[in-house]
């Protein structure tokens, strides 16, 4: 009896889920879901007539070249992040994040197709690259958490990504993508003081406290 009686409980079963039922109760994994892969390039000044500094060029191109050769693997989208200097000289009403992105669509034009491209044209310095993407593209009702690739200059990476971390908290994984150093960049020296001034700012910020480091920033100086 007990034995028709399991026959009949499974005959049931697969009359209400179909034959499928197995895979009804597979859990799922980390695999089930595509992890979100994310592109930000900063900006790094405007010539007078509005074209690409050396730095900014490079910074550009590591990204053309990255999806050309797809090299940092499936895209979902890339940042563009600059407005420019705040003591930029001339009015040719452009921005480091349309400049290099037309770069990025030149160079790779026929090669590949291009993610799509978000301009964060607001940041005048690096604590607005990082502080307005977050804001306007990687907030958590926005995109789901996962890998941040950051292509900066090598003299510039660490600082960029230690503030990134502390921008966006637990959950991204920050990637480090160089482009080469410009050959007669000389900020290098400059990089220690300006990372204590990254870390002064976030001393009394919490991670991953977006308002927090918006509210703050909208404070200072240029942003005033």
């Amino acid at each position: 009896m007990s034995m028709w009686v399991g026959f009949c409980a499974l005959g049931f079963c697969r009359e209400l889920c179909g034959p499928g039922i197995s895979k009804s109760y597979r859990k799922k994994t980390p695999m089930d879901k595509k992890s979100t892969r994310i592109i930000v390039v900063l900006g790094s000044g405007l010539k007078d007539d509005g074209s690409a500094t050396p730095v900014t060029d490079l910074r550009a191109r590591a990204v053309a070249d990255a999806i050309v050769n797809q090299t940092l693997g499936s895209i979902d989208f890339i940042v563009c992040s600059g407005k420019g200097s705040p003591d930029a000289i001339g009015v040719h009403g452009k921005t480091e994040a349309q400049v290099m992105s037309d770069i990025i669509v030149s160079a790779v034009a026929g090669a590949h197709v291009v993610p799509t491209i978000k301009l964060e044209d607001q940041s005048l310095d690096t604590f607005g690259n990082v502080i307005f993407t977050a804001d306007r593209f990687l907030r958590p009702a926005m995109v789901a958490a996962g890998t941040l690739i950051v292509v900066t200059s090598p003299f510039h990476m660490d600082r960029a990504v230690y503030m990134f971390e502390k921008v966006l908290g637990a959950g991204w994984q920050i990637e480090r993508h160089p482009c080469a150093e410009w050959d007669k960049e000389t900020r290098q020296s400059g990089a220690p003081a300006a990372m204590d001034r990254a870390r002064d700012f976030f001393a009394d910020l919490g991670d991953g406290d977006i308002d927090a480091c918006l509210a703050k920033i909208k404070g200072r100086g240029h942003y005033k």
